[in-house]
């Protein structure tokens, strides 16, 4: 989900019933095809996706408004900082700050769109990177060199960010909920990290290359928020609850058999089915079925690799989280190749397909429990789709295909969620 773009919020309401089907391999659901006879694929409809209100927030917690509010203080202390048509001797460095300082302010000043709060925390983080990089691309071009105190502040939120790491017990009540709080408190102290590598560095010279400057302050002052949002997560969760017991070896065990369990699926799936979506030299293009291939393909082999990494760098909240997208998102491609290869989205799109494409959306979406906080946080990439593709009929470059595609796999996907979140407890309890 990204914070720019209108955002479509209404959940999606309807009555359907998905099938139960084993992640690992069971019959897959009929899914009616496209149209009988061709013609020309038709212009997406405006009105195909309607507006969607993500479910509630899978993490078990309220997000303290003070978190977000801190971010917006300081992102305006920043740019206030900042004179609006600053007065330097390089009056094309002074206009590009100038630009830069205005859109910065917008970005600060504008309401997040996002559907849950730990994801509008996410864009009052990147709103104050913004201010500080301006910040510090201004500093540099009045000849204030920021070098030191940049590598000792760098060296300070390491400092903090490892020992928040280190006192993390993953308290919970249980293991879900565990995953459910710490997800987005590994996801933060990863991003933490990635923001401390110096990547840009500070220049030798500031006013020769203050854009420089500014990127490398920006990057830690992104570091900065980061860590403080992942502290203000944990103790937000941890708040006043009683019972609260060390999870973290329940964690790691359920992410090392989920695990195993993804790469299994996985590699099932291939016996069955093969890595082509077409059968022998069957030619797709110009298909949905293409698209649809294609983007299953690709995200299946993310949604692996995802799993992996968690488990590679020890952020077990974080593997449990990604093996039950995972698990569904090679349960949508086993279906999405089984019906490609029964002859399945091979008609171009017309207007009826692609409303069909979007009924079915619609309804395996609205089939997914949006209470069980479990199955929201997985439902999250169906969401996702419909939202993109609403997004790019807003922007009027939605194309025909890629939409029918798009809205097949988000049913797809969805109709995967339940028996992949019943999966994944079973493995938590």
């Amino acid at each position: 989900m990204t914070e720019e773009g209108g955002s479509r919020r209404r959940f999606l309401a309807g009555v359907a019933t998905a099938g139960a089907a084993a992640v690992a391999g069971c019959s897959g659901l009929p899914f009616a095809g496209g149209e009988t006879e061709r013609r020309e694929a038709a212009a997406v409809p405006t009105d195909l996706v309607d507006a969607t209100e993500w479910p509630s927030a899978p993490f078990p917690a309220t997000v303290p408004d003070a978190l977000a509010a801190a971010h917006v203080s300081h992102a305006r202390d920043l740019l206030d900082a900042v004179p609006a048509e600053p007065s330097l001797p390089n009056a094309a460095v002074a206009a590009a700050i100038a630009d830069d300082r205005a859109r910065a302010v917008e970005r600060v000043d504008a309401e997040p769109t996002d559907p849950w709060p730990t994801e509008a925390l996410g864009a009052r983080r990147r709103a104050r990177g913004t201010a500080a990089t301006v910040r510090g691309a201004h500093r540099a071009a009045t000849g204030v060199d920021d070098g030191a105190a940049l590598t000792a502040r760098r060296r300070a939120v390491r400092e903090d960010r490892a020992a928040l790491a280190a006192d993390l017990e993953y308290r919970a009540e249980a293991t879900a909920a565990a995953a459910l709080a710490y997800e987005p408190v590994e996801s933060l102290l990863a991003a933490c990290a990635r923001h401390l590598v110096p990547t840009v560095r500070y220049p030798d010279d500031p006013v020769a290359a203050p854009f420089r400057a500014g990127d490398a302050v920006g990057d830690v002052e992104r570091a900065r928020a980061a860590a403080t949002d992942a502290a203000g997560l944990r103790d937000a969760f941890h708040g006043d609850r009683e019972g609260l017991g060390p999870r973290w070896a329940s964690l790691v065990a359920a992410a090392d058999v989920l695990d195993g369990s993804v790469r299994r699926t996985r590699a099932e799936v291939r016996r069955r089915t093969g890595d082509e979506a077409a059968p022998g030299d069957e030619d797709l293009s110009g298909t949905v079925a293409q698209e649809l291939a294609v983007a299953t393909d690709r995200r299946t082999e993310s949604a692996v690799r995802d799993v992996e990494r968690a488990s590679d760098n020890g952020n077990y909240a974080t593997a449990v989280i990604e093996a039950g997208t995972a698990l569904a998102t090679v349960e949508a491609r086993r279906r999405a190749v089984e019906a490609i290869r029964d002859g399945r989205h091979r008609e171009p799109p017309s207007e009826s397909s692609l409303r069909s494409a979007a009924e079915r959306a619609r309804e395996a979406v609205a089939a997914v429990d949006g209470g069980d906080p479990l199955a929201a946080r997985f439902v999250r990439p169906a969401l996702a789709s419909l939202e993109r593709v609403a997004d790019e009929i807003d922007a009027g470059y939605a194309a025909p295909r890629r939409t029918q595609a798009e809205l097949t796999y988000a049913a797809l996907y969805a109709r995967a969620v339940p028996p992949a979140t019943a999966f994944v407890r079973e493995r938590l309890a």
